[in-house]
């Protein structure tokens, strides 16, 4: 009996682990010497924006990675990877999967590069080069929301 109810506890707790999204995270653009060095992510319009030094701001978004690696926004939407590159908010059965954190940084689909684009006098984030980009990729990191200075967990989602 002592087996069985140890088995069924480990056997729960296993399953919790595996169904678990990630932590919450801030997003933080990192690009030395650019204008988006230390940028933050935010929605306007239901795109998602990269902000950057003297441009338009909206509120910073933060997210977690579900464990089916979809990335679900602090304002109840979830990212959505356009067949073009750029990422518009949408719902859960339209959200793209393949998100997840490595080594501190957001990534899609295994690669860690994101393309801020430019339209009109902001730029949407996207996961490839347009013929709008700037010429240059960002590095988003995944920042703690529970330990402030660091980065999230990483996290690869379970499927």
């Amino acid at each position: 009996m002592k087996f069985v109810s140890s088995f069924l506890l480990a056997a729960t707790a296993l399953a919790a682990g595996v169904l678990a999204d990630s932590e919450e995270f801030f997003f933080l653009g990192l690009r030395t010497a650019t204008k988006f060095h230390f940028s933050a992510i935010y929605a306007h319009d239901h795109a998602l924006k990269v902000s950057y030094q003297g441009g338009p701001k909206g509120d910073a978004l933060s997210a977690v990675i579900t464990d089916s690696g979809k990335l679900k926004l602090s304002d109840g939407t979830f990212a959505v990877v356009t067949p073009d590159g750029p990422v518009v908010e949408g719902s859960e059965d339209q959200a793209s999967a393949g998100f997840a954190i490595a080594n501190g940084y957001l990534t899609y689909s295994g690669n860690s590069a994101f393309v801020p684009v430019a339209n009109g006098d902001t730029y949407d984030l996207s996961v490839k080069p347009t013929s709008a980009s700037p010429e240059i990729a960002i590095g988003i990191s995944a920042q703690s929301k529970d330990t402030p200075g660091g980065v999230a967990a990483d996290f690869p989602p379970s499927s």
